[in-house]
């Protein structure tokens, strides 16, 4: 029996001033794009079962495009007579239970199986010969509530295969932890190995728990802690020994430069480090952030951070993370600091409505190269 297991679609996330020629956020096209190739390799290679682990949206109240998006790619998969399970995420399950749960709307779309009523279900399918049991548990309102329902869990031993699906952190491993206030955490005894595979969303970057258990990962970057991590779905054979193969998507790339360590440097030798990490990565269409950490606080007043957030103009997204010291210590470039001062200067004045302007500037300016001329004196 084949299987295609993805999660963390997070349809509706947005980020980032970037948009496309018809006004929309290019992070929220990019998210429905990653899902969209998720659905045109099922159609492609029509698994006998889909399961999409939670977080199909990215809040609760998704908007009218989000889940336009949904339902039309749902759709292809109904269409094609391929089941398709999906269980409810932090992201889009209501604190009360009384608001609602968004996934009400796939109930009458055939072969469609939503679960989102904060408590352990099941569904049985037919492939030919062999029968599959899904065990799902959603998002519930408190951890005293999933721990329960997770002790409900049953192994149904007519079944030819057992398959659990759960959205949460695994209990006791720091790494798996999103540090999100709603985060429900899965204990590792309830990977019980004697279900044939087991389906984990809410973790974001793919990993192989166990032999038979899995997070298959975000279908985009959603935070630079995810930069190095390869999006994509994970394609099963349930067998005699359970196969997997990770199926990567075509994301935009999203680059963490290593960080600088300004605190020995001058502004000019700032600048061009800043340089040489920016023009082997071909910012252009990318998501990058350059972290810039340790500079002495008198060093940072000095920097022209609009000449180095041109290197990256042509990126969707550009992020200067800076950090400061203060020491009296470091050496101070002058004749780099009182041109930036300058320009800065000229600069700030540009967006400023003063009749006044340019006596102002002048005058400023007059002030800056007379303290310069001071600063050149030995």
């Amino acid at each position: 029996m084949k299987v295609l297991h993805f999660a963390d679609t997070h349809l509706g996330y947005s980020a980032y001033r970037k948009v496309t020629e018809e006004g929309v956020n290019q992070r929220e096209i990019d998210v429905y794009d990653a899902f969209t190739q998720c659905i045109d390799y099922a159609v492609k290679t029509k698994p006998d079962l889909v399961l999409h682990a939670g977080d199909l949206f990215d809040s609760v109240r998704p908007t009218n495009r989000a889940i336009t998006v949904a339902i039309q790619q749902i759709l292809r998969l109904s269409k094609e007579n391929i089941p398709f399970i999906v269980i409810s995420g932090n992201h889009e399950t209501p604190k009360l239970k009384e608001t609602g749960n968004i996934f009400s709307i796939f109930e009458h779309l055939d072969h469609v199986y939503p679960i989102h009523n904060n408590r352990y279900e099941t569904v049985s399918l037919k492939n030919k010969d062999e029968t599959v049991m899904i065990h799902a548990i959603p998002q519930c309102q408190s951890p005293k509530e999933f721990e329960i329902n997770l002790k409900k869990i049953t192994r149904d031993k007519k079944a030819d295969f057992n398959v659990l699906m759960a959205h949460g952190a695994v209990a006791g491993i720091k790494e798996f932890k999103m540090n999100e206030f709603n985060e429900l955490f899965i204990p590792v005894k309830n990977l019980q190995e004697d279900f044939d595979y087991i389906a984990l969303g809410h973790y974001h970057m793919y990993t192989k728990l166990q032999e038979n258990a899995f997070y298959a990962g975000s279908t985009e970057h959603l935070s630079f802690t995810e930069a190095d991590s390869q999006k994509g779905c994970l394609e099963i054979d349930l067998g005699q020994k359970l196969k997997h193969r990770f199926i990567p998507l075509k994301t935009r790339i999203m680059v963490d430069a290593p960080s600088l360590d300004c605190s020995t440097l001058r502004i000019e030798q700032i600048i061009q480090k800043v340089k040489e990490t920016i023009q082997p990565i071909n910012p252009k269409d990318k998501i990058i952030r350059v972290r810039l950490e340790n500079i002495p606080s008198h060093i940072q007043r000095g920097i022209d951070f609009h000449q180095i957030r041109d290197l990256g103009k042509t990126a969707v997204h550009f992020e200067i993370k800076s950090t400061t010291i203060k020491t009296g210590e470091a050496a101070l470039s002058k004749d780099y600091t009182m041109k930036s001062l300058a320009d800065e200067f000229e600069k700030f004045l540009d967006t400023q409505q003063y009749p006044e302007k340019k006596i102002l500037l002048n005058l400023g300016l007059h002030y800056i190269h007379k303290i310069e001329e001071q600063e050149k004196k030995p």
